[in-house]
């Protein structure tokens, strides 16, 4: 039970919240998906994001082990806590990493081939990097498989930034094919711990028990909370902050009554960038890439180093390995033993100092293909890559997107990353007259950790075994308003001007050019004979010079006023004529896609 409690915090977060954002990248509806893809063309005009709840984003994940790894069926079919199986399916350095940002503010609007954006997010980024001995000696002590070897704790550390994010985008389409943008970010830094060296580890001999610790570490902080080594001691080992000074609380903000120089007024200022580009090849396919984060922070404000430099150290006093639980040598023990021991040792190499550092974003780089069903279904492929603590860390993903009109668009994915193969995302798009709603996530799966009790008794194994596979968990959700989007039309609505115009009834010039024509109409008396034959014969005009025929001549007026003209119209008729359509009848081709079309990354206008 006490293992469980001590990985039980891994579990737990691990449900909560992964750090790559593979559903938004294939969404275009969503305005914020320039967040990812710096070169897309969002397809609408006007785009607002509600503050705080225009983008709500968090994630997490583990790449040492899975809920199916800690949990395994008994003979009984009972499921019980298996940290020794967790231990063998981690790594020797595995990571545990969570991320979350919402958007304070958002606007974007269109102009032209050019697409504007102005953001304000605040962001947060934590990763712990926890060697697989560390766990071994957490659950087993110094003994048993640590016994005679070095148990390493290289790279142990923790990585954690606060900042918010002041950004401008902008996105330019070249001739409906090709579209680049940018994004340059001022950020604004309000806390941090990096750790920049990491090397310690354990020996314990294997006749003697004796202890052999070598050690070098070297981390920085700002804005944080001073922690002293010996609450008795004046000697000062993270942080910077001394909550006991009224002065500096009231000057750091973090008392409440100055909270604008938390907020606003720290001197730590750094740049960052995002850009990238989307080509289309043809009309089916479309190559995609981005950067995302390249950038920095200075920080200068109530900073401090800590450091210890390279050092090591043997006791031999002890006669018991080490253990936190079960038999063996208590840490606690332990510490009393050594403290007196190896502290002067530790002292003479140890320094603490405030000086000013900075520190790199966690870049990440996005690259895609892109198939186009047709306008309103489209397959894709990408892969994802991104700088963790010195090391590059990659995903792959395919998605496939529908929309239906203006009103859906729905994603579904599947995506390999952190040792994981259980990652099944969806994505939904509601556009609801202006209110856009989207809801995302990269693993549905993850939802099922949520109710742990159901999933690992569940007799259905099927939907058991992938939920406890899960080491990712991501969500998305976010609520804008959004104007100007092209709207489906009906065929039929919009008439054609190159379309063949109706023919009229009743003029004597298409009455004579259609005689002896079939389907045509004309003014032509129909005589049927006794023997049941008939014969037709045109009326005749009527001569206006003849004498006594001046109600002849009325008619004939009137008649020339509505279904027949003189000569002279009728070749001034023939000369005005020219717009006469010869060939075969096709519809306009207009610049702009089929309706009912969706943008794909650049302009509609392929």
């Amino acid at each position: 039970m006490r293992k469980l409690i001590f990985i039980l915090p891994f579990i737990i977060l691990s449900r909560l919240f992964a750090q790559q954002d593979f559903i938004l990248y294939h969404m275009p509806s969503i305005p914020q998906i320039t967040q990812v893809d710096p070169a897309s063309f969002p397809d609408s005009k006007l785009d607002i994001g509600l503050p705080i709840i225009s983008s709500i984003y968090g994630s997490a994940f583990n790449t040492g082990f899975s809920m199916g790894d800690i949990f395994t069926k008994n003979a009984n079919g009972i499921m019980m806590p298996d940290v020794d199986n967790a231990i063998s399916k981690m790594k020797s350095e595995n990571f545990f990493i969570l991320n979350g940002s919402t958007d304070l503010i958002f606007l974007g609007f269109k102009k032209g081939d050019n697409f504007f954006s102005f953001n304000v997010t605040e962001k947060i980024d934590f990763t712990f990097n926890y060697p697989k001995d560390l766990i071994i000696m957490a659950m087993e002590g110094n003994g048993n498989n640590l016994l005679g070897k070095r148990a390493s704790f290289d790279g142990l550390g923790f990585d954690f930034t606060h900042w918010r994010e002041y950004a401008v985008h902008w996105v330019h389409d070249v001739h409906h094919k090709f579209s680049y943008g940018a994004r340059l970010k001022y950020l604004y830094g309000m806390e941090n711990f990096t750790t920049d060296v990491s090397y310690m580890g354990i020996t314990t001999d294997q006749n003697t028990h004796a202890l052999t610790f070598d050690m070098n570490f070297d981390f920085r902080t700002s804005g944080l909370p001073l922690v002293l080594i010996d609450g008795d001691s004046s000697l000062p080992a993270i942080g910077a902050i001394d909550m006991n000074d009224s002065a500096m609380m009231y000057q750091s903000g973090l008392d409440g009554a100055n909270i604008n120089n938390y907020l606003f007024n720290r001197n730590n200022q750094g740049l960052g960038l995002d850009f990238g580009f989307n080509y289309h090849v043809n009309d089916k396919f479309l190559l995609e890439f981005s950067v995302l984060d390249f950038g920095f922070i200075n920080w200068n404000s109530y900073t401090a180093n800590t450091e210890l430099a390279a050092w090591d150290y043997t006791y031999d006093g002890i006669d018991n390995p080490i253990s936190i639980f079960g038999d063996g040598t208590s840490v606690d023990f332990l510490n009393d033993v050594l403290e007196d021991s190896i502290e002067e040792s530790v002292l003479n190499n140890y320094q603490y100092s405030t000086p000013s550092y900075s520190t790199s974003l966690r870049t990440k780089i996005y690259a895609s293909m892109e198939y186009i069903v047709d306008h309103n279904n489209f397959v894709s492929l990408s892969f994802y890559s991104s700088f963790v603590r010195k090391r590059w860390r990659r995903g792959l993903g395919v998605a496939y997107n529908y929309h239906l009109g203006n009103f859906l668009s729905a994603t579904a994915s599947y995506s390999i990353y952190n040792r994981s193969y259980s990652n099944l995302g969806a994505g939904l798009t509601l556009n609801l007259g202006p209110v856009e709603i989207y809801m995302l996530t990269d693993n549905v799966l993850a939802f099922g950790v949520l109710n742990p009790q159901q999933n690992l008794s569940s007799s259905s194994d099927a939907f058991n075994v992938e939920t406890k596979k899960v080491r990712n968990g991501q969500f998305h959700f976010g609520i804008n308003l959004t104007f100007g989007r092209e709207k489906k039309e009906k065929l039929g609505d919009e008439e054609d001007n190159n379309r063949a115009k109706a023919v009229s009834s009743g003029t004597d010039s298409e009455e004579t050019n259609s005689t002896n024509k079939p389907g045509t109409r004309t003014n032509a008396t129909k005589t049927v004979l006794p023997t049941g034959n008939s014969t037709t014969s045109p009326n005749k005009r009527t001569d206006y010079n003849s004498k006594g025929n001046s109600n002849q001549k009325t008619k004939a007026e009137k008649s020339k006023k509505t279904n027949s003209k003189s000569d002279y119209n009728e070749s001034t008729k023939k000369k005005k004529k020219k717009n006469t359509r010869k060939g075969e009848l096709k519809t306009k081709v207009k610049e702009s896609a089929p309706k009912g079309s969706t943008y794909r990354k650049v302009s509609k206008k392929l």
